[in-house]
C-alpha cells in the first residue's frame, strides 16, 4: 500500500518545482489585487501568458496562435460577463482546429496537435478571465482562492522534500488548503457562510488534485511551466463560477 502511495505521490508532486517561484507568483497576484480590476486582468493574463509560454510551441512562429487565443479569452474577463467570455472561448475552441489545420497540411497527427494547442492556452486563459471577473464582484473570495492552492502546492512542495514521508505529501497539501478554507470562513473574511464549509470543502479537495493529475495526463512534457499551474486548472473556473452564483 505504502508503496503505490508512493508512487501516486511521485506522478501527483513536481519535486522540480521551485517553491520561491511559487511564493513570488502568488504575492505578485496577491500585492496585483490591490490594483484596478482591469490592471489585475492585465497581470493575471501575463500570468498565463508565463505558464504557457514554453507548452505553446518550440518556436515563436508555433507560439504565437494559441497564445493570441489565449490573450483574447483571458482579456475578456476585464468586461465583467461571464457569457461574452463564454462566448470568445467557444469561438477560439472552434477555431483551434482551422489553424492547426492550416499550419500542418497533410499531417497524421492532427489530433494530437488540436490537443495539444487547447492545453497550452484553454486551461491558463479560462483561469485569468475567472479570476478577472470575480475581481470584479469579490476580490477577497480571488485572494481566498489564491491563497488555498498556493498553501496546497507549499504544503505538497515541502511533503516532498521529505523522502521518508513522501507518500504522505498530497495529503498535507490538502489538509493545509481545508485547514485555511475553515479558518477564512470563520473569521468571515470571505462570502461563504459557515453551513456551505463541507460542500465547498469537497469542492477543493477533489478539484485540485484532479486538476494536478489531468494535466500530467494531458502535457507531453513533465517540465512544462504548465505543471506549476495544474493546481488551478480546475479549481479556478469552479471556484468562480460556485462563489457568483451562490453567494454574491
Amino acid at each position: 500500500m505504502r508503496s503505490l502511495l508512493e508512487r501516486f505521490a511521485t506522478f501527483y508532486g513536481t519535486p522540480h518545482q521551485s517553491l520561491a517561484t511559487g511564493s513570488i507568483g502568488y504575492l505578485t497576484l496577491i500585492f496585483g489585487l490591490q490594483a484596478p480590476p482591469l490592471l489585475f486582468g492585465i497581470l493575471v493574463t501575463l500570468a498565463a501568458l508565463a505558464v504557457s509560454w514554453r507548452a505553446a510551441g518550440a518556436s515563436l512562429l508555433e507560439r504565437t496562435p494559441p497564445l493570441a487565443l489565449l490573450v483574447t479569452v483571458s482579456l475578456s474577463g476585464v468586461f465583467n460577463d461571464f457569457r461574452l467570455t463564454g462566448v470568445v472561448a467557444a469561438t477560439a475552441i472552434a477555431s483551434t482546429p482551422l489553424i492547426v489545420a492550416v499550419g500542418n497540411k497533410g499531417s497524421s497527427r492532427t489530433l494530437r496537435r488540436n490537443v495539444r494547442m487547447v492545453v497550452a492556452w484553454l486551461p491558463a486563459s479560462l483561469s485569468a478571465a475567472s479570476l478577472t471577473i470575480l475581481t470584479f464582484r469579490a476580490s477577497s473570495s480571488v485572494a481566498l482562492l489564491l491563497s488555498l492552492v498556493y498553501i496546497h502546492d507549499l504544503g505538497l512542495g515541502l511533503g516532498m522534500r521529505d523522502r521518508p514521508r513522501q507518500y504522505l505529501a498530497p495529503l498535507l497539501g490538502i489538509v493545509g488548503a481545508l485547514v485555511l478554507l475553515w479558518a477564512s470562513i470563520q473569521l468571515a473574511v470571505t462570502p461563504i457562510s459557515p453551513r456551505w464549509f463541507l460542500p465547498i470543502a469537497a469542492l477543493v479537495a477533489v478539484a485540485i488534485p484532479l486538476g494536478r493529475v489531468v494535466t500530467r495526463m494531458v502535457s507531453a512534457d513533465s517540465v512544462h511551466d504548465l505543471q506549476r499551474f495544474s493546481s488551478h486548472l480546475l479549481v479556478t473556473p469552479v471556484w468562480v463560477v460556485t462563489i457568483n452564483f451562490l453567494f454574491l
